[in-house]
């Protein structure tokens, strides 16, 4: 079914916000809810970080926009992202508000479109060192419009797949959860050290630490797979979905080469990200990249497992960050400030049983990412069949004459 296209700027308002004077107090700390691009997480917002007074909002360039208004990031991190406002807010400008008149167009139905579009709307960014979507971009989306009952119908399918997605992300996040859990259950808080574990640095259960190779990386398969910052995830683990290889003489690669339960540790990365920690598998032969040191456990002395899981504990991963040296946004720790980190030694045989365990959590990970990206591909895949008219074929038919009835209303309010 190919329905009629209308550009944005046919059936919405649109517009930006603005920020008012960091210098003037008196701007902030109102009732006012007030939206950054980078809390844009296709989402609907309720709560915002920042809130503003009647006062900045009327002596700025930000405005009230009312709630179910669609909002889409023109620039930054969060760039083509969207967000339906769950409240009247204010927004800076960076962010693009989109009012759809609800006699032509279901806001939910615009998002999703925007949404599934995104890459289309990346695409057509401009700029240099910031590529942002201008809101004339946004004006010129064509955008199919159905009858506005059928876009309902749309929208009802496509939040109820929605919210099975989001119950699975919440089920994972609670299951992220699970391994600190354990490891607290087994060896108390670090924090404290309950069981009076013995103390010592993390040089003394180590045999090297190393630093990554800057070798120039290719995309092309050639050389050994790279191991890089961006292949541990915030939560430790390790994705080697995007990989790149480097060529490395013999030499080289055995001074790079990674053995099975190497730790990876970031020591170069904004501060959020800083002392994020991989263990390596050892599923493949690979080396790894200059923002990562590798710690060689000493077997003898510590299991690698607990010292992955240590280090991925919100109390570590704070103690880390206070000890890095910051500059410009980002922060560093050194082979040497990293040995010199304090650690508990815990009995062996409990380093194990841990690891046991340990396995068993990660496994069950495994199988609910397997599970995740089928739901992604399966979702990804109904929002191309809702905006083809696949999706809606059978219930479109029982329904004709009522959804020619609404198009030549949707006609006329156009055509107004």
């Amino acid at each position: 079914m190919k329905w009629p296209k209308q550009k944005i700027s046919a059936f919405c308002q649109t517009g930006s916000g603005g920020t008012p004077s960091r210098r003037n107090a008196d701007y902030y700390g109102g009732s006012i809810s007030w939206v950054k691009s980078g809390e844009l997480k296709n989402d609907v917002i309720i709560k915002t970080e920042e809130y503003i007074t009647e006062k900045g909002l009327k002596e700025s360039s930000a405005k009230l926009i009312p709630r179910n208004s669609i909002l889409i990031a023109m620039y930054g991190a969060t760039v083509g992202k969207t967000a339906i406002l769950g409240v009247d807010a204010a927004t800076n400008q960076a962010v693009c508000n989109i009012q759809p008149n609800p006699e032509i167009a279901h806001y939910r139905f615009v998002k999703y479109y925007l949404d599934h579009s995104i890459n289309d709307l990346l695409q057509k960014r401009v700029g240099g060192a910031q590529p942002n979507v201008s809101q004339q971009i946004i004006k010129n989306i064509d955008i199919p419009l159905p009858p506005i009952s059928e876009q309902q119908k749309i929208v009802e399918i496509l939040d109820q797949a929605d919210r099975l997605r989001k119950l699975r992300t919440d089920a994972d996040k609670k299951a992220e959860r699970i391994l600190s859990a354990l490891f607290i259950k087994i060896f108390g808080d670090p924090a404290t050290n309950p069981m009076g574990w013995r103390t010592g640095t993390l040089g003394d259960v180590v045999i090297e630490t190393q630093y990554g190779t800057s070798a120039r990386a290719n995309t092309d398969g050639k050389g050994l797979p790279v191991i890089r910052m961006n292949n541990i995830d915030k939560a430790g683990y390790l994705d080697v979905s995007d990989i790149k290889y480097i060529v490395f003489s013999e030499n080289e690669k055995k001074k790079y080469l990674l053995n099975k339960g190497d730790i990876l540790f970031n020591r170069t990365n904004s501060k959020e990200l800083v002392g994020k920690t991989g263990i390596w598998s050892g599923q493949m032969d690979a080396v790894f990249a200059s923002y990562l040191i590798r710690i060689r456990i000493d077997s003898g002395k510590i299991v690698p497992e607990f010292l992955w899981a240590l280090m991925n504990l919100p109390f570590t991963k704070q103690m880390l960050l206070n000890k890095s040296r910051r500059a410009i946004g980002m922060a560093n720790i050194n082979a040497k400030e990293l040995r010199n980190f304090p650690v508990y030694i815990p009995l062996k045989t409990l380093q194990e049983d841990f690891a046991e365990k340990m396995f068993k959590v990660i496994a069950n990970k495994d199988e609910r990412q397997k599970r995740g990206k089928k739901m992604e591909i399966l979702f990804t895949h109904l929002l191309h069949c809702a905006f083809t008219g696949d999706l809606t074929t059978s219930w479109r038919q029982a329904h004709m004459e009522e959804l020619l009835q609404e198009m030549e209303i949707q006609a006329r309010v156009l055509a107004k």
